[in-house]
Formats: C-alpha cells, structure tokens, sequence
C-alpha cells in the first residue's frame, strides 16, 4: 500500500472530513468547505485511477449546507459551480484512464426507465425547460453510478460500510445540535419544524434510516460491541426527534430486522441481549425526568397515526392518473400544486405508475430486483446490512419521497457500484465462474 492510499483510504481520513463537515455546516461556512471539497474532489478525479476516496467528499459535502432560505433566485455561485467542477474532473479521469462507459448491472433497468420518461411526453400537459431540467437529474443520478461503477478499482465494500457509520454519527450529531440551538424545543417537536438546511424531516429519515445499520454491523463485529448499541441508541433517538413519521414507521420495521441480524450466529449474543436490556431500561428513566420532551414528540406521532394527511386523496389521485394513462404514464409534472409546483405522490410504486406508466412501473421493478441480486450476490454480514438498509429506505418509500429522491438515489448508485466492483474480485464469485465455464 502506498503512502498515498494509507491516508485515503484510513480510518482518519473519513472521521476527519465528518468532522470538518460538522463544523462548517454549524458555523454556516459552507460557501468555503464546499468550493474546497470540490477541488480535492477535483485533484482524485485527476491523479487518482481508483476513485473511491472521492466518495466521502461528495457525501459530506450535501450534508454541510446549513442554510435554511435558498431559493432558486439566492442560490450562491458554489453550487452552481458544484456540476461544472465535477463533470469537468469525472471527463479529464474518463479521457485519461480511458474508463469505459455504460457498463453495469443495472443499465437495463435504467434504460427501460429513461424510455419511459421520453415517452411520458406524449401525455404530458406541457414539456418545457422545468421539464427537461427534471429529467436531466435522472441523467445525472445514471452518470454517477456508471462513473463510479467503471472507475473503482477493487472491494472497497469496508470502506464504504465504515463511511456510512461515520456519516450515521454526522447526521444525528446535526439534528441533536439543531435541538440545542432550539428556542423552544417543545414548539419544534409538535410542529415539525426540524430543517437541517440540506434536508427537512423526511430527508433526515431516510439517511438514518440507511445508516443506522451499519452500527448493529459492528455492534455484531467486534468484542466490545455493546459500545455500538449505545451509539445505535443515539441514532434511534435522532430518528424519533425526526417527528417523520414514515421514516420512525419504516425504521420500527428495519429495526426488528436488525436485532435479528445482531442475535443470529452471534458469539456474544448475552453481551448484546444485557446492553439493550440496560438501554431500555435507561431509556424509561429519562422518558420518566423528561416527559414533557418526550409526550411532545410522541402526541403529534400518536395523532397522525390516526390521520393520512391527504395521503389517501393523493393515493387516489395517482391511480386515477394511471388508468388514464396506463401505458405511458402523465408525466413528471402530473401531479402539481395550486401554483404549479411539481409535486411527487408519496408511494414509490404508485408515483411511478402514475407519472411514467407500465412501462415505468417495469423499468422500476428491474432496477429493485437487480440492485438486490447484485448486493445479494453473495450473503455475508456486509452484503447482508447493506440490504437491510436499502430495505429500509424503500419501505420508507411507501409512504414519503424516497426514490427518484437525491437523498436515496445517490446513495443507492453508490452501493450498487462498490458491491459490483466487489463481486468482480471476490473469490468465491469466481470460482463459481471458473466452475460454469
């Protein structure tokens, strides 16, 4: 291992760059970190073969803005700068590498989907340059996956597991220091005001919701992985402060899964079974001191449980839209507010249908089989909590934006890259090859 890749691919590289985020998106100094994070992002494209330490930067980086009021008509230079700098370095790496394109498991899947929303124009009441500015951010989110799908280099499936705990703490560290920094905490917790500057309620949510199992992950790994389960129950915590109620409802069900996965084949299983034991019962103490904090979060919970927020109409309305258009669909903007405003339908399989149609709905199913057939490929604990996570977020699904979402899809091309890449040299996979051949 070279010098080079002894920081870049440490431990220390990746804390330390959470923790850099961490402090500019407190201080709001994001209109330096991110220009900076983008000519180091800049730099690996250049003179890096294998891409992956670039990976962390662009994580961090959409967690480090803070600010609240960002219109279209305020946004800084940065981040306007942000694509041109990227693609610019992602072109210079393709051309000098000579990095083959378009390659990839899931290109099937993606080309159906990107047929159906050429063809979702014909049904659509208008196509014009908001339209097209849409469908150019799916294009981007198929860019980033065959990029980084073609220019990783080897099994970095560790490295990707022990960012995304890193970023887990990130996350929740944020949305603990917007509570402190609350006037008035209460108000904030019944009128689920949290706004982190890069994400509201939802997107909080769904972020935890695909972290958060790579603590149990360790919390199963290592001897003294009771200290995990005390930081998992941190997360769990920032995850109820979301005030989301699909992300808390689609994490209940994530987290039986992964105390499931923590018990099974598990050495140390009584160390883990006491550890929660005690939390649990340290978690009634502080519900006890604190019940006011506490009822605050859990009564605006407990009332919309018993209140669809229009989700039902919205339900209706989508499957209306699709029997209108069953084949290809409404189009983006079939569904819009009272001002125009594209709005989306709150259900995976449901806003697929109604805005891109049958076809749609087969270009999605092919892209879910195939991501997991490829995380998949071989079960151990890594490929394992992956799944989860991604189970996780497409449960979340059914009831909030989550897929064709930045705050999912990103991430999700990003798995589905360095699983792949791992596949390609894992030696049991190969031996099957060898063994069919």
């Amino acid at each position: 291992m070279t010098k080079k890749d002894k920081i870049f691919f440490s431990p220390v590289y990746l804390a330390v760059i959470s923790l850099v985020t961490a402090v500019l998106w407190y201080f709001h100094l994001e209109e330096y970190g991110i220009p900076a994070f983008l000519a180091l992002m800049f730099v690996i494209f250049v003179f890096f073969e294998d891409i992956m330490p670039a990976v962390p930067l662009l994580m961090n980086a959409l967690f480090m803005v803070s600010k609240t009021d960002l219109t279209f008509a305020n946004i800084p230079v940065y981040l306007y700068m942000t694509p041109v700098v990227l693609i610019l370095g992602i072109l210079i790496h393709v051309i000098r590498y000579k990095v083959k394109f378009f390659r990839g498991k899931m290109t099937l899947g993606i080309g159906v989907m990107f047929l159906a929303v050429l063809l979702s124009t014909f049904n659509a009441e208008e196509v014009n340059l908001n339209y097209v500015f849409y469908m150019v951010i799916g294009l981007l989110y198929v860019f980033i996956y065959f990029f980084f799908n073609n220019s990783m280099k080897g099994n970095h499936v560790d490295y990707l597991i022990r960012m995304m705990f890193i970023l887990g703490i990130l996350v929740s560290v944020e949305t603990l220091l917007f509570y402190i920094r609350s006037n008035d905490l209460i108000n904030d917790l019944e009128n689920k005001t949290i706004n982190l500057g890069w994400g509201i309620s939802n997107y909080i949510a769904t972020y935890l919701i695909m972290f958060i199992p790579t603590t149990f992950y360790y919390a199963k790994k290592y001897k003294y992985g009771f200290l995990f389960l005390l930081v998992a129950l941190f997360e769990t915590a920032m995850m109820l402060f979301t005030v989301s109620r699909g992300g808390i409802t689609a994490y209940a069900v994530e987290l039986v899964i992964l105390l499931v996965y923590l018990f099974v084949r598990n050495k140390r299983w009584y160390a883990s079974f006491y550890t929660i034991i005690a939390l649990i019962l340290g978690v009634l103490a502080a519900v006890y001191f604190r019940q006011d904090i506490f009822v605050a979060a859990f009564d605006r919970f407990g009332r919309l449980l018993f209140d669809d927020t229009g989700r039902l109409e919205i339900y209706a309305d989508a499957w209306a839209k699709f029997k209108s258009h069953p084949l290809f669909g409404a189009g983006i903007f079939a569904r819009t507010d009272v001002d125009g405003n594209f709005r989306m339908f709150h259900n995976t399989i449901l806003h697929v249908m109604a805005t891109m149609g049958a076809i749609g709905l087969v270009g999605l199913v092919i892209q879910v089989v195939t991501m997991f057939l490829v995380v998949l490929k071989r079960w151990h604990s890594e490929s394992v909590i992956l799944a989860i996570a991604m189970f996780g977020a497409h449960l979340h699904g059914m009831v909030d934006n989550v897929y064709l979402m930045p705050q999912f899809m990103i991430l999700l091309f990003l798995i589905i890259a360095v699983m792949e890449n791992a596949n390609k040299c894992d030696p049991v996979i190969l031996e099957r090859r060898k063994v069919r051949a």
